[in-house]
């Protein structure tokens, strides 16, 4: 579950070698961006076992903003918390391969969506119609 207007990347790649089948741990690492678009050094980033068999994994972020996580077949809830906070939690599934997976903590950008309203041609001419942008206000709606 995502808190905020904070984006995350997930990638998970899916490098598969013969030994890959045979494990019985994933390799998780990632690198964490701050809000300020620099990296979120001494965050913290836990799992916890859906099952709960084991004891949460915590791992923490570096000066670079990286983290790295040894994590037994299994599915975990993951969180990413700093200054006591917990900024995003995720569910992740540790299937033997290895992953990555990045935080971006940076607000969102403002959207620029367009919106476009179909305007028909005007009576009595050939012309077709055509797609013209419409600006959107937030506002209230004006009254007829």
């Amino acid at each position: 579950m995502l808190r905020g207007g904070f984006t995350i990347q997930l990638l998970l790649s899916s490098v598969v070698l013969s030994t890959t089948f045979a494990a019985q741990t994933s390799s998780i690492e990632g690198n964490v961006t701050g809000t300020d678009g620099r990296p979120l050094k001494d965050a913290e980033i836990r799992f916890e076992q859906k099952v709960r068999q084991i004891s949460p994994i915590i791992s923490r972020t570096d000066p670079n903003g990286h983290y790295t996580a040894a994590l037994p077949r299994g599915a975990y809830k993951m969180s990413l918390i700093a200054s006591g906070t917990v900024k995003a939690s995720i569910a992740v599934r540790a299937t033997g391969a290895n992953s990555r997976i990045d935080f971006d903590l940076r607000p969102s950008a403002e959207k620029k969506i367009k919106h476009y309203v179909w305007v028909g041609g005007e009576t009595g001419s050939h012309l077709p119609g055509r797609w013209v942008e419409a600006g959107i206000r937030a506002g209230p709606s004006p009254t007829p």
